[in-house]
Parts: structure tokens; sequence; C-alpha cells
């Protein structure tokens, strides 16, 4: 903005390389000699004295010549022969994964296809491949889902596998800074299932990155070194992880007790001191040693392409197959009608005077589609008045948020709020919402309700506007095993949202029906010097059923949703 620019110019500006001009690099590197440079030198502590102070700011510096003798030695450094040259003073290698091959086959498609194929199933591997027919982009996304029932069986077994992959991730970093500058990404992570790898950005040099990782999974060899500093991290990431803000922990503590196979970050954090280098070795042979793996190709790849990149995985990694039994279900727990579940939980954090709260009513089954249409429509009828009521006039806190809770297999409503005030008032408000929004539904005239489906309807229709937003669509049907591809596409959505049996008085009944009858529960956080705060041996669950109290810990409770830092 500080010059004018050609109009074509204005969005790239000097950012972009518009030719390829030999003389003017020449000319460039010519200007690296030992008689044309200065160096800055920046200190806690200077030995010397200030010569000089800076105009505006008064900071004071001193400016010298460079010394004779350290000259001298630059200059007999550019001077000698390679052979003779300090080997750390080089210019940068080639990087191998700068892609030469850019064309993309566009080929006319009357309609883009909807869903990926399934190009192999069998024992070892089920892998999806779908060819890029919407954005003609020479990219594209690998992801892998290695599925494995050790890696949740126990929390130590949990903590050496986050520390496997961390220590994945600090092996490859000299390949993935080179990766990173020719337009490649990789991740090597934990997901529900097991271990997830993902590998994307231009297809040309697509698989000598993914080579690259997993033979350093298969081979990794871990240095003390590098694990103390690893585990260093690790432990200060599960100490750090309870000073969040309040609203950012609460909804983990809640998938922690409506899903399975997690632990919490007070379990993780226990195991970590007792784990070694050589358990996670140890740990690393049995985890790659039996897994089945689920694939999905997606970009400027064919068939075959999809194949081979299979092929090279389950060559490399060499797995046993893991009988069909084994492979690790994503299930969360079934609210029975009229339960209202409230655990509490003290923070962590003693200088946070903030209180929060996650208030859940449970929906349904997250198959049924009619349910997500009623629940996802609500949401559009609530969103608004919620934030207008709580956040605006009501002013409980910064952080007031109303919207879908969808677990692994159920779909819920949810009002988060934090705030200074206490967590049962803000209980109190939030019921004292629902019924005034039961008489805003209510009082909605029709032309109101059917604006709301179509908005909603238009929000769920949006295509995805790149290569990854499409992969992650379909990588989440894949993943939670629903393949419900068609979910949000026309004309399916609409055929739901203006079904007949989704009218204003039946919106109506079901709201009534859900506040008043199905399952509630929520997650407390309180400062730890609130008057309502339970003691030590008192945080736990206070679940009370119809007609019956029960009290029992977290740790008996089915998890999932593994909190804390991944």
């Amino acid at each position: 903005m500080q010059r004018p620019l050609p109009r074509e110019w204005l969005l790239s500006g000097d950012r972009k390389l518009r030719k390829f001009d030999a003389n003017l690099i020449k000319e460039a590197l010519g200007y690296l000699r030992p008689d044309n440079f200065r160096i800055a030198i920046i200190s806690r502590d200077f030995p010397g004295k200030w010569n000089k102070k800076e105009k505006w700011y008064g900071t004071e510096y001193t400016s010298e010549p460079i010394p004779v003798d350290l000259m001298e030695e630059v200059k007999k450094a550019t001077d000698s022969p390679a052979g003779e040259r300090i080997p750390d003073l080089h210019l940068p290698h080639k990087n191998q994964f700068i892609p030469t091959q850019l064309e993309v086959e566009k080929k006319e498609v009357k309609e883009p296809a909807i869903a990926p194929r399934i190009i192999r199933n069998d024992q070892y591997v089920r892998t999806w491949y779908k060819k890029d027919d919407t954005f003609w982009v020479p990219k594209a996304n690998l992801v892998v889902s290695c599925k494995t029932p050790i890696v949740y069986a126990s929390a130590a077994n949990s903590v050496k596998a986050r520390l496997f992959t961390d220590l994945v991730r600090d092996a490859l970093e000299e390949y993935s800074y080179d990766a990173e500058l020719a337009g490649l990404q990789y991740s090597v992570s934990l997901d529900s299932r097991g271990l997830f790898i993902e590998v994307s950005g231009y297809n040309d040099k697509l698989p000598v990155l993914l080579e690259q990782v997993l033979m350093t999974m298969r081979d990794l060899s871990i240095a003390q070194g590098r694990f103390n500093i690893i585990k260093e991290r690790l432990s200060r990431a599960y100490r750090n992880w309870g000073l969040q803000p309040p609203w950012q922990q609460i909804g983990e503590y809640t998938s922690l007790l409506t899903t399975e196979h997690s632990h919490s970050v007070e379990e993780l954090e226990a195991e970590l001191p007792s784990i070694t280098a050589e358990a996670v070795g140890v740990f690393r042979q049995e985890l790659l040693a039996q897994m089945h793996m689920e694939v999905y190709v997606h970009g400027n790849l064919y068939k075959e392409d999809a194949l081979k990149l299979t092929d090279m995985i389950e060559k490399t990694l060499k797995p046993r197959v893991l009988p069909r039994e084994q492979w690790p279900i994503r299930r969360s727990l079934v609210f029975p009608p009229g339960s209202n579940y409230v655990w509490r939980r003290t923070l962590k954090d003693t200088a946070n005077v903030n209180h929060c709260i996650e208030y859940v009513l449970y929906v349904g089954e997250k198959s049924d589609r009619m349910i997500r249409a009623k629940t996802l429509l609500l949401d559009q009828i609530t969103h608004e008045p919620c934030f207008n009521q709580l956040r605006t006039k009501e002013q409980l806190g910064y952080i007031v948020f109303s919207g879908v809770r969808a677990s692994a297999t159920t779909y819920g409503f949810r009002f988060i709020i934090q705030s200074e005030k206490t967590a049962p008032y803000l209980e109190t408000r939030i019921e004292l919402f629902l019924e005034g929004l039961v008489k805003t539904i209510e009082g909605m005239n029709d032309t109101d309700f059917e604006n709301n489906k179509r908005s909603l309807i238009v929000k769920r229709l949006e295509k995805p506007k790149h290569l990854d937003q499409e992969t992650d669509k379909h990588w989440n049907q894949i993943h939670s095993e629903y393949y419900d591809f068609e979910s949000g596409t026309p004309p399916l959505l609409p055929m739901y949202v203006y079904s007949p049996m989704l009218t204003l008085g039946s919106a109506t009944r079901r709201f009534h029906h859900q506040a008043a009858h199905q399952g509630r529960h929520g997650g407390v956080l309180q400062p730890l010097h609130s008057p309502v705060v339970a003691s030590a041996s008192q945080v736990g669950a206070s679940f009370c059923g119809p007609g019956q109290e029960r009290r029992f810990h977290a740790a008996d409770l089915g998890t999932g949703g593994n909190p804390g830092p991944r």
C-alpha cells in the first residue's frame, strides 16, 4: 500500500515470482561476498560500552568495524577449494520433494461423484478411493487409520502411543521442513481407534514423503536425549491442560464420561514418570505388529496409484492380521428417559474465578436422519435467541454457546456457559431459557418456521470449497462407519427437513418431549474457592435416575474422547 501497483498485482504484490531470470539470480548471488555484509549481535549482557543511542526510543547500542582477524577467516573460508571448506557452510541441499509433474487430466463429468468407492477389501486393509472430479488441482490426500485395541487398553499404553507419535514427528523434522517448502504436509497422531497417518499436497512426490514417514515409524531409533526432551514436553502439556479456560476443558470431560475407551489427563499424567525409552521401543513393536488398516486416497491419482500406495503401506509396516472381533468399536452411553446426571469438577487453576457448565439434552441415535434433521433445526432456531438472552441481556459471561453435540453414536443438544456466577445458578438460567424457548416455538408462525428450514438447508448444502474439505467430509463418514455420504446432499437433506413429519407442531412436541422426558446430563467446573465444591473424596459423578440415586467415580464409567493434549 506504500507504492502504486498494477491492478493485476493487487492481491499478490511482490510476493509472486512472475518469470524465471537466470541472470538476475546470478547478479543477486554476486552480492554474497566477504566484503559486503554486516553482523548484528543481540545479547542480554554486553561486556563493553555503548557508544550510541537510538533517536526515538533511546536504545543504547554500539557500532564498530568487523575485527580484522575475523575478516581474514571469512575471506580464507570463501577462497578455499570445496574440499577444504567448513562442512557446515553450504548451500541448501537438493529438495527431493519438489514436484516435477503438475499435469491434471481433466475430464468433463455430468455430476461429481457423491461418495468414494472401495477398491480393495481384505483381512489386512480396506481402501477407499475417489478421483478428484471437482477441483482439478495437481494434489491428493491420503488418510490411514490403523485399527488396534492396544492403544487405549490402559492409560500407560495411551501415554506410550503418544510418546511414540511425538518421537516419530521429531525424527522427521529434517524431512518435514523440505516437504513443507515443496507443498507437502504429513501427520502422525492418534485417533479413536489407534494410529492415524495423513499425507497431503502435490501428488507427484506424495509417495516419497509417505515412504519416509512409514520407514521412520518402522525403524525408529529412540535416543535417550531426545526421549527426555519429548517426555518433558508431554509432561508440561499434561500439567498445563488443567490451566486452560474452563470452557475448553469441560467438553472433554463430558466426552470422557459418555463414550468408551479413554483416560483422563490425570490418569495419563500419573503414568508418564514411570515410562522409559526402552518401554516405548517395545511398545512400538507391539503396536505395529498386528492391526487392520483403513485407507482413503482422494485427489489427482488413479485407481492404480491408490492401490500402489496401499501396497506400500502394507509392505513397509508388514502387520499381522487383526481378527475382526478385535477391531475397536466406537460407542456412546445411552441415557434412559428421565435421567438427570450431574458431574462436578474442581478447577486446577486456583487463580481462575470462573465457573463453567455444559448442559446436554440427550436426543437420540446418531444414525436416525430425522433426529439429526430435527436437532439441527432446533440449533438453527435456538442459536440467536440463546446468545441474545443469556449473553447480551443477562450478561452471564463472555462465553455463551448452544448447539448440537454429536458423539460417536448419539446426538444431543448442549449449552456451554463460562461465568463468574456459580454453575447451579447458570443451570437455572438455562432451564428458564428452555421454558421460554418452548413458548417461542409455539408462537412462531409457519412463515418464520419455513424460513428457518430454508436457512438450514442452505447451510447444509454448501459445497466444499477445496479438496481438503471434501476429503474431511468423506473421511468423517468412513471413520464413523455410518457411510452416510448422501446425508448432506440434494435432494436428500431437503427431503428430511421438508418432511411432513417436521412441521411446526411436531417440532414443538419434539422439543417438549426432549426437554421434559429425554436424558439430561451435564458437567460443572467450579473455582477452588466456590462454596459448593465437593471435597476430593466426593469428586466424581452423581447420577440420579428415575427414583434412584447412585454415586461412583469417573474411573468407573465407560470413557472416551481422550481429553487433553494429543
